[in-house]
């Protein structure tokens, strides 16, 4: 099982910084030493995080465990040569799993001390048996060459065609989604838009003007020999084996024996409150048992086919973001039986049951979008000129979902664009009260075979970053809920996968449909 609970704090402490930055810088100095390969491993990987000599302890192990109590872990991450790390910023994932009764499983907390040493805690939602889990995703100088790439600006490599169908003239220029620095700005097209910090520049073409751009597209293959280019050879070491999510073992002779928990010394089950605002802030937090996710905060509902259409019933639901938000439209409308029009791929798409009185819209959050299918960029509209144009009420439901393609981007960029978000949906509440505007998380992803590429442009730390923002800007936001999908992503059953399976999907809508409709 590689879905564990992905969890960190990047060591913001001055001396943990300096120790990781002083780890990159010691990478670059030995690439350039006229040393043989091997004499430069050496040097270079025997102060990094090894999973080989990096433990765990459960403390109090044989101690008598109940329903409701919390467990603790401590991990001691150590060097190649065993050397316990003085600096932290490793990223970790940890979770429980039961082994009697089957398939109940829930993520740990992990605390990053910044001096090397880390606590889990694990709520023990269930009674039976469990074992704990504890995976090295990354070692913190893995780390710090994703955050430097993270912040290179255009990595991704994009084009648009400019077209003159009367003069039949067509043009395709490269594009970026950061102004270049390599080019003035008369040679530059600016399809920037201040309202919503989108910014989209392309080279001029010569004899067409910057009007007449028409369809964009992602280079696959350029973006990925671009990005592999941006790492030495020494930094593409610590994203192989043995230092990529890697399993660490218990320093304990009784590893292999299970954690028992018992049931709860209290007679009756505690009861949850309904969900609203007021719990939103830790809505993720539950465990899985079996296919479904149980929240430990507030009452989420299963809701049956008949049950979903009484909830939506004379309601407009708006849903803009990425594919991951899509597979919400299309679970709807197929448990919701529908009319359907519009292209489901990008948007905009419409969904309307006549007899509940529900419509359901979806469309692409804007660019950058990373897909290598050809868009129409004249029909993109972003999500702060959505929120300007709905009407909103009480029977409107908006729901945004933005990560996976934001994971490539500076942090900057994103931030920027969530705070024109946030001023747009302050603008739609205030002229229209009761709209009910909800924001969700990312969710951990498949990585292709350990394909470089793909964790400098997608890590889950780069996703686990995206899902921080989220939670802070919309932390204090009264009549905005976030809807936080990471943990049910972190201890889910089967592989990860940025298009999970079903039974996640139904459990995030159960989430959604539960605070719309508490019981």
């Amino acid at each position: 099982m590689r879905s564990f609970r992905m969890a960190t704090v990047l060591g913001t402490l001055t001396t943990v910084m300096l120790g990781s930055l002083m780890s990159l810088e010691l990478f670059y100095s030995i690439d350039q030493l006229d040393l043989p390969p091997s004499h430069r491993w050496i040097h270079l990987l025997e102060q990094v995080t090894h999973p080989n000599f990096t433990r765990f302890v459960v403390l109090d192990r044989d101690r008598e465990y109940h329903q409701g109590d919390v467990l603790t872990a401590v991990i001691q991450a150590r060097d190649a040569s065993g050397r316990p790390k003085t600096y932290g910023g490793d990223f970790f994932r940890a979770k429980l799993v039961s082994v009697r009764p089957r398939e109940a499983s829930s993520a740990g907390n992990v605390t990053d001390h910044g001096n090397g040493t880390y606590t889990v805690q694990y709520s023990l939602y269930w009674a039976g048996d469990a074992r704990v889990s504890v995976q090295l995703v990354h070692p913190s100088e893995a780390v710090m060459v994703l955050q430097r790439v993270r912040e290179i600006r255009n990595k991704r490599i994009f084009f648009c065609s400019f077209v003159d169908v009367k003069a039949n003239i067509v043009a395709i220029q490269r594009c970026y989604s950061s102004k270049p620095t390599n080019l003035p700005s008369n040679r530059l097209c600016s399809l920037t838009k201040h309202d919503t910090n989108f910014q989209w520049f392309c080279k001029r073409p010569a004899r067409l003007p910057c009007s007449s751009m028409l369809k964009c597209w992602w280079r696959q293959n350029e973006t990925y020999d671009h990005v592999t280019s941006l790492v030495s050879s020494t930094e593409r070491k610590l994203f192989e084996s043995p230092y990529l999510e890697a399993e660490l073992e218990e320093d304990t002779p009784i590893a292999s024996q299970p954690i028992h928990v018992m049931a709860s010394k209290q007679s009756a089950a505690k009861r949850l409150p309904k969900c609203s605002k007021t719990t939103s802030d830790a809505p993720h937090q539950g465990y899985w048992s079996g296919n479904v996710w149980k929240s430990s905060v507030c009452s989420v509902r299963i809701f049956k086919k008949q049950e979903m259409s009484r909830c939506l019933a004379k309601k407009t639901v708006y849903l803009q973001g990425d594919s991951t938000l899509r597979q919400w439209y299309l679970r709807l409308v197929r448990v919701i039986p529908t009319r359907r029009r519009g292209n489901y791929a990008a948007g905009p798409a419409t969904a309307v049951n006549n007899r509940w009185n529900i419509a359901i819209h979806y469309r692409f959050h804007g660019f950058p979008i990373q897909v290598t299918t050809v868009l129409n960029f004249r029909q993109i509209r972003y999500v702060v000129d959505e929120l300007n144009s709905i009407r909103g009420g009480p029977n409107t439901v908006i729901v945004l979902g933005l990560w996976a393609h934001f994971t490539a981007e500076p942090l900057e960029m994103f931030r920027a664009r969530l705070y024109a978000i946030q001023n747009a949906i302050r603008r739609l509440l205030q002229r229209s009260p009761g709209t009910r505007v909800f924001v969700r998380t990312g969710t951990t992803r498949e990585h292709k075979e350990s394909k470089l590429e793909y964790y400098l442009l997608a890590s889950d730390w780069l996703a686990y970053q995206i899902t921080q923002e989220i939670r802070e800007t919309f932390r204090t936001e009264k009549n905005v809920v976030v809807l936080d999908t990471w943990d049910m992503s972190v201890c889910q059953w089967g592989h990860d996968n940025v298009h999970p399976r079903p039974a996640m999907v139904d459990s995030q809508l159960n989430m959604l449909l539960s605070h719309i409709c508490p019981k």
